[in-house]
């Protein structure tokens, strides 16, 4: 009996010795979440971020053309002109607007999401306060629309300065701007929604 607990003790020890031997040195206090990627699109694909007035009727026609595609032919003129009416008020490239609302909602003034957020934009209602427009007005196409462009130029000049402008805000309007600025990187999930956007603003 006395030998086999000796042995017992000695393996205990040569356990003990060996696992402090392998985390000789300083060890990291957290490992990197494996859905974080840095992605940084090609120039070429990235849409424009400002208002321009020399493309207003091109984008008008092209993102009516568009949205008709899933609203009667009045919600898809009522939604246009709103999209461009806030795209020059608050200088955002209107088709980026439309692009983001199109993977948010298809384009449909009274969808809700699971997680509360409504409309067009699909705003949560804390979002509306911040926008300036009541939850009450979270479903009109008009307020809906004001408050999603007011938003995406907040998040547009947020991130000015880096080289991912409007990659990185695209990416805040799904993570939130903290999250992504905390990171300077979105999860791979977001890069799917981002890349969603991006292929249908080519499309426009």
């Amino acid at each position: 009996m006395e030998s086999v607990a000796s042995a017992i003790v000695i393996l205990f020890v040569i356990t003990i010795l060996t696992s402090v031997g392998g985390r000789s040195g300083p060890q990291p206090q957290f490992s990197p979440k494996k859905d974080v990627v840095y992605h940084q699109p090609a120039y070429e694909e990235l849409p424009r971020a400002s208002f321009s007035f020399s493309r207003m009727e091109q984008d008008r026609e092209s993102i009516g053309k568009f949205i008709v595609q899933y609203r009667s032919p009045e919600e898809a003129v009522a939604i246009t002109n709103n999209i461009i009416k806030y795209g020059q008020e608050f200088d955002v490239d209107p088709k980026l607007v439309a692009a983001l609302m199109s993977r948010e909602s298809r384009f449909n003034p009274k969808a809700v999401s699971i997680s509360g957020a409504m409309g067009l934009g699909q705003l949560m209602p804390s979002t509306c306060s911040t926008v300036g427009i009541s939850v009450a007005d979270g479903f009109d196409i008009e307020q809906n629309t004001k408050g999603t462009t007011r938003y995406l130029k907040y998040l547009l000049d947020k991130f000015k300065e880096s080289n991912q402008q409007v990659a990185f805000a695209i990416a805040g309007y799904l993570e939130g701007p903290n999250a992504v600025a905390r990171k300077d990187a979105y999860t791979s999930h977001t890069k799917g929604y981002l890349e969603d956007i991006l292929a249908v603003y080519n499309k426009l």
